[in-house]
């Protein structure tokens, strides 16, 4: 068999295989992080803006959020989550700052560590409330972007809380 040919069957090979496809479409490692990151400020400015199709965007289709006293195992739950939050904190802000990112770019699933704060001002009381915690965010590549598939928020502070 000539060389030519030999080499248009190992490409049909590995096509079929998957190998060349995956092989050209390698993304470096450092962009995979760098674009998480850019998630985590996309996420800052579309909760903040109250912008619910840009924050349900980052979201994926396994998605399950949890906080201290509740897990919200569904999108449905998560959207449910965010609304209620807007609705009974009006002016409440809240900031993702995030510490880390790690990548596993193998199987495209990211893992973000960081702090956070919220703040807003309580319906029955004076002044404003503030709680901070950190939390980790892992998150995967599912149509082209990074998606949140988990988060855990833990609150290790709380001033003018309850």
């Amino acid at each position: 068999m000539p060389l030519r040919s030999r080499l248009l069957a190992l490409l049909l090979l590995l096509t079929a295989a998957g190998a060349a496809p995956a092989a050209l479409a390698q993304i470096p490692k450092q962009r995979h992080i760098d674009d998480i990151k850019a998630q985590s400020v996309a996420w800052n400015r579309a909760f903040n803006g109250r912008d619910s199709t840009a924050l349900y965007a980052l979201l994926s289709s396994r998605v399950n959020l949890c906080e201290a006293d509740a897990c919200y195992p569904t999108p449905a739950d998560a959207r449910r989550l965010l609304r209620t939050r807007w609705r009974s904190r009006p002016d409440l802000n809240w900031m993702n700052r995030t510490l880390q990112v790690q990548v596993n770019d193998q199987v495209l699933v990211g893992y973000e560590t960081g702090e956070f704060t919220e703040s807003w001002t309580p319906k029955a009381g004076a002044g404003k409330s503030q709680q901070t915690g950190r939390y980790w965010l892992m998150w995967g590549f599912e149509n082209g972007s990074w998606r949140i598939l988990s988060g855990i928020f833990t609150p290790l502070t709380c001033t003018g809380c309850r």
